[in-house]
């Protein structure tokens, strides 16, 4: 039925242990955010939203040999759940004892037979 994008979902949980923690886990959901909205330039136009360049990463920063490869994708959804566990708690200066975060990652290209290359030594995509 021809080439598909594929998507691509991650969860993670957050819980800091102390105020620096609470403070980067901020920085981290406000970057991403950030960075899957459209830009605008001047009063009339948008330019599209940053992308993002995934990689399963192994020893010495290398692509993983026994994971995908991934190819440029545009974050299409995040989701931040406040209350993870079930209850409103805090500590004392506001922040949550713990967050939990979702992402779907979609592929710009499709993936095609020529991106395989026989002589690597990774999974390909």
């Amino acid at each position: 039925s021809g080439p598909n994008l594929r998507t691509f979902n991650y969860n993670y949980q957050f819980t800091p242990r102390e105020k620096r923690e609470a403070r980067e886990i901020r920085n981290i959901i406000k970057f991403f955010k950030k960075q899957m909205a459209p830009k605008r330039k001047g009063k009339l136009f948008l330019e599209s939203p940053n992308v993002f360049k995934l990689k399963y990463i192994f020893k010495g920063g290398r692509q993983h040999p026994f994971l995908n490869k991934i190819k440029m994708c545009a974050l299409q959804s995040f989701n931040v759940t406040y209350a993870p566990d079930g209850s409103y708690m805090t500590y004392d200066d506001g922040s949550m004892t713990a967050y939990n975060v979702n992402m779907t990652f979609g592929e710009l290209n499709p993936i095609y037979e020529n991106d395989y290359d026989d002589n690597s030594n990774d999974m390909g995509f």
